[in-house]
């Protein structure tokens, strides 16, 4: 395709055509240098937030894991001392014992 600067056609007259050339000169490479070391930077900061991002969520897992342990050894504490108290119970009511409270047991002194 021949692209021209005028629409002037002569017969055996040569028309001059648009270079289709590129050049690369200083500012070009410099643009080009600045443009690739802000994706690069880009890069960088968007994997580090990514990365402290899972870190956080690590912590927070984490934190829930042990959360959830304590608890359930406070339960298991709670669980021996209620059936502590019911074989106590158990044992009394075989026994035929009866409870004495605090003031009775005054009383009888």
């Amino acid at each position: 395709m021949l692209i021209t600067r005028n629409n002037n056609w002569e017969e055996g007259y040569r028309k001059r055509t648009i270079a289709q050339e590129v050049k690369i000169g200083p500012l070009t490479i410099k643009f080009a240098t600045i443009a690739l070391l802000a994706i690069a930077a880009l890069f960088y900061i968007a994997m580090s937030t990514q990365g402290s991002a899972q870190k956080y969520q690590l912590m927070q897992i984490s934190e829930t894991k042990k959360d959830l342990e304590t608890k359930a050894n406070d339960l298991e504490v709670e669980a021996a001392r209620l059936k502590s108290i019911n074989e106590i119970k158990k044992t009394a009511e075989a026994q035929n014992l009866e409870p004495v409270g605090e003031i009775d047991y005054l009383q009888k002194k």
